[in-house]
């Protein structure tokens, strides 16, 4: 196994196990009608304000597991943004601290990643190969599904000496790829499927009356019919009328379906051939892909802010909500055997994940309960706001965000007590 060593991973590995003495909080106490515990435990989201490596323990140690779970952490850029990055930028020595920083994190990732769980990482080429390799270490190389390709801005920028850049990465991992559902990607665009098959014996059929018929309209005689290899005798005359069948007739052919959904759903194609249209329930979803460069941009995350914060611009590079909507619907859920989907983002910044897990379930039906985790870490730069921190930005954001598109969660706002 390939190991990344740097001064002080032990001492930050070590951090995992040292005791957490705190429990759970009101923040927002308008939020609580009941003891802090039994709301941090009913609610269907939650939005806690602490390091998320106190809370990550807590959560591990109390015994959450989480289905999906996505982080957009800082990439160690040295850019001057709304989170501190700054003071990791600058070489070898800042690469050490980042990796001190997040190694941990990702450690207690893994305790809290359910069997069959999912791990989406966001990050650029600042830190990818340190991030890739520590994340191969803690999680194994065979868990490691893949790495999405995506186009955070649609123009790249000529600000850059040698080459402009577009692209950042998603980084998949499993806990147990052996035991984790398959990925999905996008619905197949087949819908309409053979109804014959070569293989297959000889059965009688019933063409219903008011089955489409793409033929022209006309009466069609008794006998055999090809088309292409395959081929059908009609056994009663058959008459089309204004693209229906206008009586009964039966048929004899290889048929691969029963009665009852070829009735439901068959037509006569225009040269006269057998065909049926695929239900909803029967399209598939084709296996996953790491092109996620057509996805929604940064300039969309701005964009949504804009609808909840007005004007102001209260923070820097938030992933899109559409971007996150992707990642969740790759993520097969078994609701009637396990429960809502338990997701978990403990880099929550703007609170995007939360909103896209709202989102995609109003589009799959799938119920979710997410906890997002956020620092009370003060807002950096523009001070001309309400907000003092990030975590306040974050409550703001979901509250307001959720209401605006026509949901009603149940919230629980909680941090870690003094």
């Amino acid at each position: 196994m390939l190991e990344l060593v740097w001064p002080g991973k032990e001492k930050s590995a070590a951090l995992c196990s040292t005791p957490v003495e705190r429990s759970w909080d009101t923040w927002i106490s308008a939020s609580f009608d009941s003891s802090n515990q039994a709301k941090f435990e009913s609610a269907n989201h939650r939005v806690i304000a602490a390091d998320n490596l106190d809370a990550l323990k807590l959560l591990r140690d109390s015994g959450h597991r989480y289905d999906v779970i996505y982080i957009d952490p800082p990439y160690n850029t040295g850019s001057a943004l709304t989170y501190n990055d700054k003071n990791l930028s600058g070489g070898a020595a800042s690469s050490a601290t980042w990796l001190n920083s997040i190694y941990p994190r990702m450690i207690l990732a893994r305790d809290v990643l359910a069997e069959t769980g999912v791990f989406f990482v966001s990050i650029d080429d600042n830190e990818a190969c340190h991030l890739l390799t520590i994340l191969r270490e803690i999680f194994g190389q065979e868990n490691h599904l893949g790495t999405i390709k995506w186009r955070r801005k649609r123009k790249p920028s000529f600000l850059d000496k040698h080459m402009s850049s577009s692209l950042e990465y998603v980084l998949v991992f499993a806990r147990n790829a052996r035991l984790c559902p398959r990925l999905l990607g996008m619905e197949t665009e087949e819908s309409t499927r053979p109804v014959l098959n070569a293989s297959n014996k000889n059965v009688e059929r019933l063409i219903p009356a008011g089955m489409p018929a793409h033929c022209p309209d006309g009466k069609y005689a008794p006998g055999l019919y090809k088309n292409r290899s395959l081929g059908f005798s009609l056994l009663d005359p058959l008459v089309v009328a204004q693209g229906v069948v206008s009586e009964q007739a039966r048929i004899v052919g290889q048929f691969r379906i029963q009665q009852e959904l070829w009735t439901e759903t068959g037509f006569i194609t225009k040269n006269f051939g057998l065909r049926r249209r695929v239900l909803e329930s029967e399209r598939k979803r084709r296996h996953a892909e790491d092109d996620g460069t057509a996805w929604p941009t940064n300039e969309d995350a701005q964009a949504e802010l804009k609808l909840v914060f007005g004007s102001e611009r209260v923070f820097d590079f938030p992933k899109p909500v559409g971007l996150l909507t992707e990642l969740l619907s790759m993520v097969s859920h078994d609701e009637s055997r396990h429960g809502p989907q338990r997701c978990l983002d403990f880099y929550a910044g703007s609170g995007s994940f939360l909103i896209a897990a709202l989102e995609q379930s109003r589009q799959d039906a799938v119920a979710r309960s997410v906890d997002l985790i956020q620092s009370r870490e003060s807002v950096r730069g523009n001070t001309d706001h309400q907000f003092s921190d990030i975590a306040e930005i974050c409550a703001y954001r979901v509250t307001v965000d959720s209401l605006r598109r026509g949901f009603s969660p149940s919230f629980a706002f909680v941090q870690l007590a003094q």
